[in-house]
């Protein structure tokens, strides 16, 4: 074996060695036969190194490019070379560069002319080049001559032989030079960045005229003594190409080739116009461009711009970049930093575009485009990015072309009136990038706009409505308003898209996320747009714009809730029977001024506060936010029960609704303070239809768990407030806000951040501050001691002399009053302090200079048929209270409740069938009991169809209590009933928080289905994988296989020990053989882990379907036992 691989490796290389291969090639000469040779066999970038002085018998003639290498040897010739009368081919040189040659002359030797013949070098075509990199040149009367082509000169000696005789030059003699008319015509060309030359000034000679420059405007020369010029970069230059180096940037794009790259090496200030049939790179090197008076950078020609650094426009009324071609924008920030726009209506005398658009221009990633220097109080006269044009005027006078196109694939843009203004006859296509506006709108689009992605950000504080996307379609051909957008996040603003279109504009959103202060989409009055939505995430319900699907298998679109803040509706394609549940935010419900007066209010009060709270608000998206896991947590079959409830009134249903809304109840009013108890609220609502006219039922009512801290407006009662400097605090749980009032047409409103959830809020004019943590305030001593940190301090501002109230740590109380006062005992002068020291002992008391103990007391509600004991009756937070039960003879418990000052419940620990403790919280608790006769089965289900005593009830009570599964209706569980296995993962999916997830491939498995996500997050992580034929069958029935399938799955998905199931042996149950084989695995795995038990007759019933009851069990067992 080795000898094969070796011979295939021999075989290999022979291969390889024999294979010509492209390599530049290095030869070497001695004779004038041998260089002539290699010339005429050389290749393209080879080189020619010269062993020896070389005697040329006739003009060397190079079409090729080579370098040659005279390695500090000679070429000199002793006989003429120039052309005799009879022979014309142009042989003038020792060496001349013709056709497409490009020769490059290095090695620091010498070109030796003889007197009275010939020039050293000469250039004859126009494509040809040659390069002089170092050494000694000699000519005749002309040591290098360029008939058409380009001479580069970077090093070197250069003079000749035929002078006067004072030494010098005749009148003849020019070391360098051109064909008068080629040279004037541009098709012969000399560069000269360097090299000595004698008698003979390379940037002030008379070689094409009196003046001539050989060199760039970078360049200059120092003439020292015998008459010799040495040529050198200036040290100040402000642009290059290559290694060419220039003074200005204006010079450097003006001689630069197509295809040139001009390198900025300073920061300059300039106006740059790039030609109509220039076609060049500009790299910004890191270095800043600045205009003059004009637009810093003007193109009519092809432009890419690359690399770090800024073009800074500061002259009133021109743009960084002002394009009429071909540009593309890969990097740079561009700015107007002297940009003064104050609004809409003030320019501040200076204020324009940072980029105008009338030609093609593409922006990529890395690009910062900016206005003001990003001062986000200026540039609010201009757009920040304008493609296309103003108006006819426009037109006419700074036509580029008649579409003007600008494709945005990323970058950063900020500021401007309008971030990105798509104008007249213009197409933008923006495919991503950040977007920020702070002003009106990120994106305004009065012709053809298409946005593919990026993200897209107004300001939710300007003095006016902002949009994220602004489409105005308002003249036609030219101002048609077609928007299509297909994927992009918007928010911050007022309105996510807003459409004033006075044509007849098209607005198509097939993805994206979309969300506004108000809405999410709003279509003016006078909008004559055709809005049509078939996808994406929206903070309102865009319902209203729904598209039409025309497809023929019933589905429809639809917009369903969803739980991702500040994103509420989901629109999705889904089977045509299928009703959307939505979240809604209704209005304030208050009540009447009569039924007020019921209340025992005054007619006067309930007249001055009956209008007001029906005003009353909260933050909209705290709101929605707790709605909104309602709305998605309603089943399928929750919400056919819905529909069945209010089948009397609503006949064709076309959504439910989870409508939250304040539910305000004023308790008291004078003419100082204002007492309203504020309770969030939701209705399901079903809507649709009864008999053609639009029909609303409410079928279930409950409290909205509002958690957030919250922005609250309270309408005050008519002349409550004269002015909006009055002064107004808020008291609420023991806290106290400062109360902003603001105005509206004589109407006053008390706005206030509430961070405590709701239940009665007191708005007074008059502080009840009694001592302050920080910045929170409180309204008695003993709150502030319950808030205030470890080692805190609290400082009393009011109230009255004692304060008590202590706590299991240590605090510091300071004396913001002007009186002597008196904590827990202590004395504190005016601004002095004590710290009150807590120290923890074995026996869990405190110690140290003031120490103490905040207890709270436990009551126990009065009891029938029997007693109730708690002990202690009173204790500190963390002390263990034991509850014992004394039932009459006959009787035993129904019911043990323990609930905190808050009204939560408080867990309870079972010690014996009389005795329980808990854990005493920071407040009072009240203890509830009652009692039952023995024979009577005790009501410890909420459900009518569970009774205590059947062999699931723990179960149904673990999983609804767990949130894992809810009820079929309020009073019932169905616990025969099947379950599906949409179900089984959504409950899954559930107790993993919902995670977001990429949509799933069944065929069977409809976007917005309430079990879509969960089926895409679990046959992702390989949870489930479907019946194999691309279904999922989320409908069907699921099997007890099945469930211990999916189970088992879970539990590696978990990193669950499931290697339990290794050593069960499953054989002892009747029906083991009926276990289909891919469930074998799972169903030991169960068994071994205590999730399923078995049914009677020894029987797993593996095919059977499992009931609701069977689940729940099931997922109590496994969240019990599978760790």
């Amino acid at each position: 074996m080795k000898k094969r691989l070796l011979s295939a490796f021999l075989a290999v290389m022979m291969v390889l060695t024999m294979a010509p291969v492209a390599f530049a090639a290095d030869t070497s000469v001695d004779s004038y036969d041998s260089l002539v040779e290699a010339i005429n066999s050389a290749s393209d970038g080879d080189t020619i190194t010269l062993n020896g002085d070389i005697d040329v018998q006739r003009t060397l003639v190079v079409t090729k490019k080579l370098t040659l290498d005279l390695a500090g040897h000679k070429l000199h010739n002793t006989k003429d070379l120039w052309d005799a009368p009879t022979e014309k081919d142009n042989n003038w040189s020792l060496i001349s560069v013709r056709g497409t040659g490009n020769l490059t002359i290095t090695g620091n030797g010498t070109l030796d002319a003889k007197k009275d013949d010939c020039y050293a070098v000469d250039v004859q075509d126009e494509t040809a080049k040659a390069t002089l990199e170092n050494g000694t040149f000699v000519g005749n009367i002309t040591t290098v001559y360029v008939f058409e082509g380009t001479l580069v000169v970077k090093d070197g000696s250069y003079s000749i032989k035929q002078l006067n005789s004072n030494g010098v030059q005749n009148q003849y003699g020019l070391t360098i030079n051109c064909y008068d008319q080629n040279y004037k015509n541009g098709t012969a060309k000399v560069l000269i960045t360097g090299g000595t030359f004698a008698h003979f000034n390379p940037v002030d000679n008379a070689a094409e005229g009196a003046g001539t420059n050989f060199a760039t405007s970078g360049y200059e020369t120092v003439e020292g003594t015998d008459g010799l010029y040495t040529a050198q970069v200036k040290s100040d230059n402000a642009a290059a190409i290559d290694d060419v180096q220039y003074a200005t940037l204006a010079d450097a794009v003006a001689a630069a080739n197509n295809g040139d790259t001009v390198t900025l090496l300073k920061n300059t200030a300039e106006d740059i116009t790039i030609a109509q049939d220039k076609n060049i790179i500009l790299d910004l090197n890191g270095k800043k461009l600045t205009n003059v008076a004009s637009h810093t950078i003007f193109n009519n020609g092809t432009l890419t711009i690359n690399g770090e650094g800024t073009v800074d426009n500061v002259t009133h009324g021109t743009a960084a970049l002002y394009n009429k071609g071909t540009v593309v924008v890969n990097g740079g920030t561009f700015d107007r930093s002297e940009e003064n726009g104050q609004n809409k209506g003030e320019s501040g005398q200076n204020s324009w575009y940072t980029i105008k658009n009338v030609g093609t221009m593409t922006i990529k990633d890395g690009v910062t485009v900016q206005t003001a220097g990003n001062n986000t109080a200026l540039g609010k006269f201009s757009s920040l990015v304008s493609n296309g044009y103003f108006d006819s005027g426009d037109y006419t006078a700074n036509k580029g072309i008649d579409q003007p196109t600008l494709t945005i694939n990323g970058g950063l843009f900020r500021g401007g009136l309008n971030t990105i203004k798509n104008d007249d006859r213009a197409k933008i296509t923006i495919v991503n990038g950040t977007f920020t506006n702070y002003y009106q709108a990120v994106v305004m689009n009065h012709n053809v706009a298409e946005i593919k992605g990026g993200t897209f950000t107004a300001a939710s504080d300007a003095d006016s409505e902002t949009y994220g996307i602004y489409n105005c379609g308002c003249a036609a051909d030219i101002d048609l308003g077609t928007l299509t957008v297909s994927g992009g996040t918007f928010t911050g603003a007022t309105y996510a898209v807003a459409d004033v279109s006075s044509q007849n504009a098209t607005v198509n959103i097939s993805d994206g996320k979309f969300a506004g202060t108000k809405a999410a989409i709003v279509k003016s009055r006078s909008s004559k747009a055709s809005i049509s939505i078939s996808g994406g995430d929206f903070s309102s319900d865009p319902t209203a714009y729904l598209a039409r699907y025309t497809g023929t298998d019933g589905q429809k679109y639809v917009a369903g809730a969803i739980n991702e803040s500040p994103y509420f509706f989901r629109v999705a394609l889904v089977k045509g029977n299928q009703i959307p549940v939505v979240p809604a935010v209704g209005e304030t419900a208050a009540p009447s001024k009569e039924e007020l007066e019921k209340t025992g209010m005054t007619e006067e009060a309930a007249n001055a506060v009956a209008a007001a709270a029906k005003k009353v608000a909260a933050g909209d998206t705290e709101i929605k936010e707790a709605v909104a896991p309602i709305a998605t947590g309603i089943t399928d079959e929750k919400a056919e029960k819905y529909q069945q409830a209010a089948a009397n009134d609503v006949d064709d249903v076309k959504k439910i609704e989870v409508r939250a809304y304040l539910e305000v109840k004023p308790t008291a009013y004078n003419g100082s303070a204002y007492t309203l108890d504020i309770t969030p609220k939701y209705d399901v609502v079903v809507v649709g239809t009864k008999n053609g006219a639009t029909a609303k039922k409410v079928v279930e009512t409950n409290t909205l768990n509002v958690t957030k801290a919250t922005e609250v407006s309270v309408q005050l009662p008519a002349r409550f407030v004269s002015d909006t400097n009055t002064k107004l605090y808020v008291q609420h749980k023991g806290h106290e806000y400062d109360a902003a009032v603001t105005a509206n047409n004589g109407v006053y409103t008390a706005n206030f951040t509430n961070p405590h959830g709701f239940s009665p809020f007191t708005i007074s004019k008059t502080s009840q501050t009694v001592a302050t943590i920080g910045t929170d305030k409180y309204t008695s001593f003993a709150d502030a001691v319950s808030a205030v940190p470890a080692n805190g301090t609290i400082e009393i501002t009011g109230g009255t002399s004692p304060y008590i109230g202590t706590a299991n740590k240590t605090f510091t109380v300071k004396n913001s009053t002007s009186a002597d006062i008196t904590v827990n005992g202590q004395p504190i002068e005016p601004t002095k302090s004590y710290t009150f020291k807590y120290t923890h002992s074995s026996g869990g008391s405190s110690g140290g200079s003031s120490s103490g103990k905040t207890t709270y007391k436990v009551t126990t509600s009065a009891v029938n048929n029997g007693g109730v004991n708690a002990s202690p009756s009173s204790a500190e937070k963390g002390a263990t209270i034991t509850i014992t039960l004394s039932p009459d003879k006959g009787y035993k418990l129904d019911k043990l409740t323990v609930t905190d000052g808050s009204g939560k419940t408080v867990s309870t620990v079972k010690k014996s069938d009389t005795v329980y403790t808990f854990t005493m919280p920071a407040s009072a608790v009240k203890v509830g009991v009652s009692y039952v006769k023995a024979t009577t089965t005790p009501s410890k289900t909420k459900f009518n169809d569970v009774s205590a005593n059947d062999w699931f009830a723990s179960a149904v009570d673990y999983v609804t209590g767990k949130g894992m599964m809810n009820g079929t209706a309020d009073n019932t569980f169905s616990p025969k009933a099947n379950t599906t296995r949409g179900m089984v993962v959504t409950v899954l999916y559930r107790l993993e928080n919902q995670p977001s997830t990429s949509a799933a491939s069944f065929t069977d498995v409809a976007s917005g289905a309430y079990y879509a996500n969960a089926v895409a997050w679990a046959n992702a992580n390989g949870i489930v994988s479907g019946y194999g034929s691309g279904k999922f069958g989320p409908n069907d029935k699921v099997t007890r296989e099945q469930l211990a399938a999916i189970l088992y799955r879970y539990a590696q998905y978990k990193k669950y020990d499931v290697s339990v199931g290794e050593d069960t042996n499953i054989l002892s149950y009747n029906d083991a053989q009926s276990i289909s084989t891919y469930a074998i695995p799972a169903i030991q795995w169960a068994c071994g882990a205590g999730v399923v038990t078995g049914k009677s007759g020894s029987k797993l019933d593996p095919k059977g379907n499992a009931t609701r009851a069977e689940v729940a069990a099931m997922l109590m067992r496994f969240c019990e036992n599978v760790k």
